[in-house]
């Protein structure tokens, strides 16, 4: 005859059985889930910071030889009307690219304005019709402004071409598909960080979410450098220009990178602290 004591044994044995036997959990979809945002954030600020910011574009453009294929079709205008290209100088085409750039980014067409080139020519004229007690001030009234005014509708003209119009649309479009995948990682990583607080499993995670995370995302940006690469050697015109940006691009992807080693090396630190700290507990 089995005894009370033998009986709450046996019960306390198959209470405690399915516990021992429980299998730990992996959180592979946690983790998978985690890598996936990991990346999609990193990637969003990358193009952000680089590709969609009207700062590193100028950067680019005004260091590159892109520039004298821009500043080419500002001189086609003025040709027209007898004005010599040497008066452009390098800070007056800087500025005029910039201005081109931020209006493109800001999704307008192109509006350059040229008075400043208009000026030029109209000071140095003026200083060869003084030897001769003449001025430009003689000219019907309006006469100035209205060349100038031809001289930016003309300009503008060319530079308005279906290529930019493109341009300018598909920067809209690239705009708002990063920015909504920003959003939708922020959320979901801190979803992923609360859950993992909540479960006390988000340091032992996340270390790994952040080393397969910075794995993938460095993976990506040397893909597109390659692809960037491939694509500008069938340009000729650009490809120096091409290269350039490609280069820059991922040489800021690889600082990303190293951003996210380092945290991923901390969260591993913290980890190994974790584990030697509990057992004394």
């Amino acid at each position: 005859m089995t005894t009370r004591s033998e009986l709450r044994a046996q019960r306390q044995e198959k209470v405690e059985k399915p516990i021992e036997e429980t299998p730990k959990k992996h959180h592979f979809l946690y983790g998978l889930w985690g890598i996936i945002c990991v990346t999609l954030l990193g990637l969003a600020l990358l193009v952000n910071s680089t590709l969609l910011n009207v700062n590193f574009v100028k950067e680019e453009v005004t260091s590159s030889s892109l520039e004298s294929v821009m500043l080419s079709q500002v001189n086609s205008g003025l040709t027209q009307y007898g004005i010599s290209t040497s008066v452009l100088k390098k800070s007056d085409t800087d500025k005029l690219i910039n201005q081109a750039i931020e209006q493109i980014y800001a999704g307008e067409k192109i509006n350059l304005d040229l008075s400043s080139v208009v000026n030029s020519v109209n000071s140095s004229v003026n200083s060869q019709l003084a030897q001769y007690g003449l001025s430009t001030s003689m000219l019907p009234a309006g006469s100035s402004s209205a060349i100038t005014s031809n001289i930016n509708s003309m300009v503008n003209s060319q530079l308005n071409t279906p290529e930019v119009a493109q341009l300018i649309n598909g920067i809209k479009i690239a705009k708002t598909v990063v920015n909504i995948i920003l959003v939708i990682s922020i959320i979901s990583l801190v979803i992923l960080i609360l859950k993992g607080l909540w479960q006390h499993h988000l340091i032992g995670s996340f270390r790994w979410i952040c080393l397969w995370g910075t794995v993938l995302y460095t993976g990506i940006v040397m893909t597109i450098h390659a692809i960037a690469l491939q694509m500008g050697a069938g340009q000729p015109d650009i490809s120096p220009f091409i290269f350039q940006v490609a280069n820059d691009f991922q040489q800021t992807g690889f600082h990303g990178s190293m951003m996210m080693i380092v945290i991923s090396i901390v969260l591993f630190i913290l980890q190994f602290v974790k584990r030697k700290w509990q057992p004394r507990q």
